[in-house]
């Protein structure tokens, strides 16, 4: 069996629930040690998905990685929509709704919007709120603009309480651009409300 198709079996092994956990043990220490190279997003996939929050603290180490976006990625994914532990992380996340530049290809970035939607849903959090807003109504001054200000609407339809297919578009019968507007003006309430009164 190729190495290849030993991660491909791997995969879909911690799909299907199959890998016994002493086996998972073995992948996390090698992840632990620094002996993942290339397998490591492939390797922390697997980990996250057959051994669940136990592995939380090792998982959690590779949210900001430069190395390999992709990997930050995955890791968003994991902690705010699969753990649903993403608060614990707010400040890693506020750091890539930031745009890192090593995310060259925005991977991070587009799970960190739709990672604060997830934190959002669960509890509220002015600050990510506010990232949001910002780049729902501003976009981040560039040529995919509209891509991100439809992600960051989403991630606010998440936050305020949507279900994830109703985060995803507009109710029959309402346009893409007054829901949104709908939306803004939801979530600048919200922040209004939680603001100390005098």
């Amino acid at each position: 069996m190729t190495h290849d198709e030993y991660l491909r079996q791997l995969t879909a092994r911690a799909k299907d629930g199959t890998i016994p956990q002493g086996e998972v043990k073995e992948i996390a220490q090698t992840i632990s040690e620094g002996r993942a190279g290339q397998d490591l997003y492939r390797l922390l996939y697997v980990v996250a998905r057959a051994g669940g929050p136990a592995y939380e603290s090792l998982v959690a180490g590779y949210l900001v990685h430069p190395e390999d976006p992709e990997v930050s990625a995955l890791v968003v994914q994991v902690l705010t929509g699969h753990w649903r532990v993403g608060a614990k992380y707010r400040t890693q996340i506020i750091e890539l709704l930031g745009s890192p530049e090593w995310d060259l290809s925005d991977d991070v970035f587009m799970a960190a919007v739709s990672g604060a939607g997830e934190v959002l849903h669960d509890a509220f959090d002015a600050e990510l709120l506010r990232a949001l807003l910002k780049l729902a109504e501003e976009g981040r001054g560039e040529y995919d603009d509209d891509l991100i200000r439809r992600l960051a609407v989403e991630a606010i339809a998440r936050a305020l309480g949507a279900g994830h297919a109703e985060s995803m578009r507009p109710p029959e019968g309402v346009t893409r651009a007054e829901w949104s507007q709908g939306l803004l003006r939801a979530a600048h309430d919200r922040l209004h409300e939680a603001e100390p009164q005098p």
